[in-house]
């Protein structure tokens, strides 16, 4: 997951290829202009033919958000491994 700090802009494009190695099934965004960042990443996916679940959550917290995350991976009866990267 993503915890943007600052507005998305195309400098943070090759930051946000690098997290997509390896591909997550889940990469949920939360903080300052979190919409563009996750249309972003959905870009960036359909550009290489990859698919990656996205979604945004301009209106919850971070750790609301890795809540989710962690209730994603249980759902998929994986570990709860989520990683939070900060932009």
């Amino acid at each position: 997951m993503l915890h943007s700090t600052v507005p998305y802009s195309q400098d943070h494009d090759v930051a946000l290829k690098n997290a997509l190695v390896p591909l997550p099934d889940l990469f949920a965004v939360v903080g300052v202009d979190c919409e563009a960042w996750e249309e972003a990443i959905d870009w960036l996916c359909v550009e290489s033919s990859v698919y990656c679940n996205t979604t945004s959550h301009p209106q919850e917290s971070l750790q609301e958000v890795i809540t989710f995350a962690e209730q994603w991976c249980e759902l998929k009866q994986w570990d709860k491994d989520v990683r939070v990267i900060e932009i």
